[in-house]
């Protein structure tokens, strides 16, 4: 297609692998699997992110980063989670010699 930009943003989202283990057992659906709390924002699950900021760092991304995690708001505050998610990205982007900027 001729004009039409593309570009890829990191999504960051965690997964806890005891409730995806469980699910893949139980051969539960995508929704099964949100609904029993699978997924998760970074820093509540097992992802380490530092191996792919490394890459970023060494590619010089200098893009966005996006945090999504499917979760049932009833089981994990949002605003809450938000808060461990950039904490933890935080942390890891800066282990990585990566400058968070910020407006």
């Amino acid at each position: 297609v001729t004009g039409v930009q593309t570009c890829a943003l990191p999504i960051c989202k965690d997964i806890r692998k005891s409730v995806l283990e469980k699910s893949l057992k139980e051969d539960l659906s995508f929704r099964g699997a949100f609904l029993e709390g699978a997924f998760t924002v970074p820093g509540d699950g097992c992802i380490d992110y530092k191996p792919l900021f490394d890459v970023l760092k060494k590619k010089n991304y200098s893009g966005w980063l996006v945090v999504e995690a499917e979760q049932d708001p009833a089981k994990a505050n949002p605003f809450e989670y938000a808060k461990i998610g950039y904490k933890y990205l935080t942390e890891t982007l800066n282990l990585s010699g990566i400058e968070l900027y910020k407006s």
